[in-house]
């Protein structure tokens, strides 16, 4: 009797150390529907997103399950885990594993070792969203980009809604560089103003704005919008980039011959530009006629008070 008893008593220990094992990693798996309940409901969600290598997924899962909620934060850090990868791309994953943090669902980009230690330290700094919305009224007022003034330097990505999974990985950097400088957005659809001054056609465009001057950032295509190179670029690597100068805001006289140039460039490009270009050069003609009279007239008139002197 004793015997059996203390086989069952080694078999629940079993099982309980199986279970202590297992916690936090099945259990926390998610479905794309139940992620995106948990991030409406929670306040912090860190997701570990995997792909198909299950030796690689269960040991990021397994530095995951020891991290711990700093004491800084309001509310427990939700720790979960999915395998969408569509979902995974539009917050800018592009390598499984890989680890995104929701802070009131604004997402931000994890791009450094999966080890416990240093996913801590990262979610201690990651706490507040540092990614700053820019528009056609606050650009120039918060930035100060054209006088290279007061308010630091600053990352800028100008962006539409087709391409904002770029958008984690400026909130990353920001994250690492968040007492050197300023990161902030700008959606180029609604700040139609701001897109035509930096002549802005491609999504993204990101510029780094530092002492009057704006650097555009480059980076190779398989390392492009990675939180690693984005750092290295605002710390460094503009300097081997040519800096153009920032331009001035357009003022009322520049908008005016502007749209006038867009006018004329628009009515010679229409299928009856050749009809606009024959009446446009009939009117010039006939006004310098009429100038050209005016001016014979006057010269006579000054010739002939001349000689009555």
């Amino acid at each position: 009797m004793l015997d059996t008893w203390n086989g069952r008593l080694i078999l629940c220990c079993v099982l309980v150390g199986l279970m202590i094992i297992d916690r936090g990693t099945a259990v926390n798996r998610r479905s794309t529907t139940d992620l995106m309940r948990d991030v409406e409901q929670h306040k912090y969600v860190l997701v570990l997103f995997v792909n198909g290598d299950k030796e690689i997924n269960k040991k990021a899962e397994g530095e995951l399950d020891h991290l711990q909620t700093p004491d800084l934060y309001d509310q427990e850090v939700l720790k979960v885990t999915c395998s969408d990868q569509t979902l995974a791309v539009s917050v800018g994953v592009n390598s499984f594993p890989r680890l995104i943090l929701y802070r009131s669902q604004v997402p931000v980009l994890y791009d450094g070792e999966l080890t416990a230690p240093a996913i801590q330290v990262w979610i201690e700094q990651a706490r507040e969203v540092n990614l700053q919305s820019l528009d056609d009224t606050s650009f120039e007022h918060l930035t100060q980009a054209s006088t290279g003034a007061t308010t630091g330097v600053w990352l800028v990505i100008f962006y539409k809604d087709s391409c904002k999974e770029k958008l984690p990985a400026i909130e990353g950097t920001g994250v690492l560089v968040r007492q050197k400088m300023n990161v902030a957005q700008v959606n180029i659809d609604e700040s139609p103003e701001t897109a035509k001054r930096f002549n802005i056609k491609d999504c993204p465009v990101t510029y780094f704005f530092r002492h009057g001057k704006m650097y555009q950032y480059i980076s190779d295509k398989s390392d492009m919008y990675r939180v690693k190179s984005l750092v290295s670029f605002v710390m460094s690597w503009y300097n081997n980039v040519e800096g153009a100068k920032v331009p001035t805001i357009p003022t009322a006289f520049d908008q005016l011959t502007e749209s006038i140039a867009d006018y004329l460039k628009d009515k010679l490009q229409n299928p009856q530009g050749g009809n606009f270009l024959l009446i446009g050069g009939a009117v010039l003609a006939v006004v310098a006629f009429v100038l050209a009279i005016v001016v014979a007239t006057c010269s006579k008139n000054a010739k002939k008070t001349i000689k009555e002197d």
